[in-house]
């Protein structure tokens, strides 16, 4: 079986360049890049991880923690995640909290001890304060939420301004009785993005009202539950901003099958951009969000303070959303 020693001394270069190539890491010429991935090749070498994770002290995984991979949103964050983690020659665990705190606390377990490098949070189920301790044992990302104390790297959309944007697409359209969608209430990112559609609504001398907000709104069904919610009462919006193309999508069938014309009776805009906005009828407006850069943006900032010296410190990326117009509103 041959080693990195033996490649490199055929290729005429030391052991850490050899490396250097097998980690996919820079400053190696394009050159000695292709020679030594020739080599590699040639002798079918496969690096021993084991043995490179007993002498690094690393195992070369990170966790993704995600409430449901069930939700496209997460498929699609996890696909970025994934991709760019094998680029940079780690591999990724994937668990699912179920909106669990507990399960949340056994992600933090695993970097407790050591079976993992890294944690990327896509949601966060508990306070801060009970995730905190728990840096002194490796770096921890929080990535699509937003937290305004968490000492942490966030990257997250500017979800102000998404806020902001949908709601003046519908006033821009006429509506007046706008309704708001979240999925859960101590969410300080959905917090942000209720402050936009608040501040569109101040802007236009417009108030929404208390039974026009609606809560736990995750997936399909519960457009179902709140279309009927909005269907019993004596004044109904007439536009809703979901926060959820699952959401839009659920109101928007049901609404349909009730008697109502989409957009003339009840105007939807959902959140995210899935392929599912474009295969409705009527299509859904939506706000687009780059999730797979996000993915991308998280692997490569987790792992600058994994191969870095320094412990992780607050720092906020925020990812730029746009308003896509389609049929629903």
């Amino acid at each position: 079986m041959p080693n990195i020693e033996e490649i490199a001394k055929i290729c005429k270069v030391s052991k850490t360049t050899v490396s250097r190539v097998l980690n996919n890491h820079p400053y190696v010429s394009e050159e000695k890049r292709r020679k030594i991935s020739s080599v590699i090749k040639e002798l079918d070498y496969t690096p021993n991880s084991l043995a490179r994770n007993l002498r690094t002290n690393k195992t070369y995984t990170l966790a993704i923690s995600v409430p449901s991979i069930d939700h496209s949103f997460f498929g699609q964050l996890i696909k970025g995640i994934s991709n760019e983690a094998f680029v940079q020659g780690y591999k990724v665990l994937i668990c699912q909290t179920f909106y669990d705190k507990q399960n949340e606390l056994k992600v933090m377990n695993l970097l407790r001890n050591n079976e993992i490098d890294g944690v990327i949070l896509g949601t966060l189920e508990n306070e801060w304060t009970v995730i905190e301790p728990h840096l002194k044992y490796g770096p921890i990302l929080l990535c699509n939420e937003y937290h305004e104390k968490a000492s942490l790297p966030i990257i997250c959309y500017d979800e102000f301004e998404a806020g902001y944007k949908a709601v003046r697409h519908l006033i821009e359209k006429g509506h007046k009785k706008i309704g708001f969608c979240y999925d859960t209430s101590y969410s300080q990112a959905q917090r942000q993005r209720k402050e936009g559609f608040l501040k569109a609504l101040a802007e236009s001398n417009l108030q929404t009202r208390n039974e026009w907000t609606f809560d736990r709104a995750f997936n399909i069904e519960d457009g179902f539950r709140i279309f009927n919610e909005i269907n019993k009462l004596n004044e109904k919006p007439t536009a809703l901003f979901t926060g959820n193309d699952q959401v839009a999508a659920g109101i928007i069938k049901k609404a349909i099958v009730n008697g109502y014309e989409i957009p003339e009776d009840l105007a939807v805009i959902g959140y995210d951009n899935q392929l599912l906005c474009q295969v409705t009828t009527p299509t859904i407006t939506t706000i687009g969000i780059p999730i797979i850069e996000l993915g991308i943006q998280s692997v490569l900032k987790i792992i600058q303070y994994i191969r870095g010296n320094e412990g992780v410190k607050r720092e906020i990326i925020r990812l730029s959303t746009k308003l896509i117009v389609r049929e629903s509103t």
